[in-house]
């Protein structure tokens, strides 16, 4: 079982994903942004699954499966880089613009080494169509960080 999950291609994402984590997180902010890591996690597993049944992509060498989606993928990147992505929003506009920007950038760069690594075949599906998707998930982020701070605010 431990050789199968070591080759497995998701499982290095996973581990990456968490490395990064667990270098830049701030362990004291950790209980406000964590609803970026669950929130995203919710909203990758929402589209994956969708995307797999309407037959646009799918993920070769899965492994661990929920929903269609590999749960190396869905418990590695979407969880941490979200906690990470409401950790480090800037309060400026502009440069939450910039920081949503960054963040699509990023994942549109991680789809296109998957999708050339192999490991995620999209028949009906396109770059262009992930780099709007993945603003709108940043950018429903970007509202949910505006609520968690107005809600903190409130009880003070």
């Amino acid at each position: 079982m431990s050789g199968n999950i070591l080759s497995n291609r998701w499982f290095f994402t996973f581990v990456t994903g968490w490395v990064v984590f667990l270098l830049l997180v701030d362990l004291r902010e950790l209980r406000k942004n964590i609803w970026g890591g669950i929130m995203s996690c919710l909203l990758e597993l929402w589209q994956d699954s969708n995307a797999y049944a309407l037959g646009m992509y799918y993920f070769h060498e899965s492994g661990i499966e929920i929903l269609n989606v590999s749960a190396f993928f869905t418990f590695g990147l979407p969880v941490t880089m979200g906690i990470l992505y409401l950790q480090f929003t800037p309060e400026n506009p502009l440069l939450q613009l910039i920081h949503m920007l960054v963040f699509t950038g990023g994942f549109a760069v991680f789809e296109a080494i998957v999708k050339h690594a192999g490991v995620l075949v999209t028949p009906h599906w396109n770059l262009v169509a992930s780099v709007f998707n993945n603003a709108a998930i940043f950018g429903g982020l970007l509202w949910l960080n505006d609520f968690l701070k107005n809600r903190a605010y409130r009880r003070r």
